[in-house]
């Protein structure tokens, strides 16, 4: 699969085959998402739902493509990533904007998966829509030790499957912290605001955020590797 996704693409002068695959399902699972978004506003519950589900799918279609093309960030850590640019341009200009988007993305990956999970928890379906019930809703601590050890058990099987190198294991367990502070978060956050249905909504809007950025993140590191100079990475 990775030789078929390392072949010439049909975006850019120098991208791959993977690289626009990913790009492309990138701006799809964004636009979905913010679709989706606009149906909760406008209070099309069961639109919202439907339309939030099919980005969740583009979503993980894009990470399949894009980690296997890009190595799971950890070509970021170790230097690799075929930059072909003036070296000044790569340590003041791509190295950040490369990890500001591996950042935005990460949070906006666990956001997703969490506002999913609030949405089934919080939701009910009335006269075919959903519909978000207000009242407090609260994670119970077995439930966070089980969704915390799970996270933790899934890293680390990912990790022995694929990694091969230090950077890759860091990047991993900087995924798993990620998850622990965004479920220690999800506990101050219970308490800030109890009340389900607000959290749901205040917390999309914040994720809608992120992905915008992810998107922006993503087209201008797509632009600096594969338009502007030819990639270093298989040439």
């Amino acid at each position: 699969m990775k030789a078929w996704l390392e072949q010439p693409g049909f975006l850019s002068p120098y991208g791959t085959l993977g690289a626009d695959l990913s790009y492309l399902l990138a701006v799809v699972f964004t636009v979905l998402f913010l679709i989706g978004w606009r149906q909760a506003r406008r209070r099309r519950g069961q639109a919202h739902h439907v339309v939030t589900l099919w980005a969740m799918s583009a979503m993980l279609a894009y990470f399949v493509a894009y980690y296997v093309n890009r190595g799971l960030g950890a070509l970021a850590f170790e230097g690799e990533e075929g930059f072909g640019g003036p070296p000044e341009l790569y340590h003041r200009l791509f190295v950040p904007l490369l990890l500001v988007h591996i950042a935005v993305v990460s949070l906006g990956i666990v956001l997703a998966v969490y506002m999913i999970v609030l949405g089934y928890r919080t939701a009910v379906k009335r006269n075919g829509n959903r519909v978000l019930q207000p009242g407090r809703l609260s994670m119970s601590a077995g439930a966070f030790l089980k969704v915390l050890v799970g996270a933790l058990a899934f890293s680390a099987l990912l990790s022995a499957i694929r990694c091969h190198s230090v950077a890759c294991y860091i990047v991993y367990v900087v995924g798993f912290l990620l998850v622990a502070f965004v479920l220690l978060v999800e506990k101050g956050i219970e308490w800030l605001i109890p009340d389900g249905e607000r959290r749901h909504r205040a917390i999309g809007t914040f994720t809608m955020i992120l992905y915008v950025l992810a998107l922006l993140t993503s087209t201008s590191t797509y632009v600096l590797l594969y338009v502007i100079w030819p990639p270093t990475i298989g040439s």
